[in-house]
């Protein structure tokens, strides 16, 4: 476990409510005001997003609405797909510490037997070709137990049978965020990082089906590549898909 003195968590927001915890990071940042390891938490999101733009619906103060603003100064391509992988594992291993065992769905969620507990939306500012700074979003379901609007969801309260003090969830997952930030921009820890990934990936060497563009097709998830491409075998070909390029049914 490489050891870093991590600056996640020195400097804390807390917002009653706001449209989203992303786009507050991000005038944060267009402001000249993000510092590196910043953390916001919401009680309350009016317009929270996830994948394809989709709205995150949750119950105001039931449950965590968090970003985390990294600052970096980064040309490696594979680099962007670190820091996705880097926020699933230090939720991964946050739930485990409850005894919630749970799978990373790509691209960026976290099931609970197959049911949605957490959406990740990583967002990165570009100057050219290089990554100045990523925001990490998400939006974990701790004490919300009913979910009338999303199928297939899933929450803490709901898997244990108990409810959780919000601020103390809230700062285990910055000391989880602490813990795993050395595996990003060590080479030899990214490795291992991408390694944890492919370990813990929802439905792999499983027959599913998935829209790619408007057709409907079977195949089988062999992995995901150091860029963070969706390896799929159709037929007894492997095809590489980015976010957004390929839907699981």
């Amino acid at each position: 476990m490489p050891q870093s003195n991590s600056k996640i968590g020195i400097q804390k927001i807390r917002l009653s409510s706001v449209d989203s915890t992303n786009n507050f990071a991000a005038k944060l940042i267009n402001d000249g005001l993000a510092e590196h390891g910043s953390v916001i938490l919401a009680e309350n999101q009016t317009n929270g997003r996830g994948q394809r733009s989709l709205k995150w619906q949750s119950e105001k103060g039931k449950n965590i609405l968090s970003s985390f603003i990294f600052e970096f100064h980064e040309l490696d391509p594979q680099f962007l797909f670190r820091i996705n992988a880097f926020v699933s594992i230090a939720i991964l291993d946050f739930l485990s510490s409850h005894d919630i065992e749970a799978q990373i769905k790509w691209p960026n969620d976290i099931l609970v037997d197959s049911k949605k507990i957490c959406g990740i939306l990583v967002e990165n500012k570009l100057v050219g070709n290089i990554l100045h700074y990523s925001v990490a979003g998400f939006g974990l379901n701790v004490n919300q137990a009913e979910f009338s609007e999303l199928k297939d969801a899933t929450s803490m309260i709901l898997v244990k049978k108990k409810e959780f003090d919000l601020e103390t969830i809230w700062l285990s997952l910055i000391s989880y965020f602490q813990k795993w930030e050395g595996f990003i921009t060590s080479e030899h820890h990214s490795e291992n990082l991408h390694r944890m990934y492919q370990n813990n990936l929802f439905g792999v060497d499983e027959k599913r089906q998935f829209m790619i563009g408007l057709k409907r097709v079977e195949g089988v998830i062999k992995g995901v590549n150091k860029h963070g491409f969706l390896m799929l075998q159709i037929g007894e070909e492997i095809h590489y898909f980015k976010n957004k390029e390929v839907e699981f049914l």
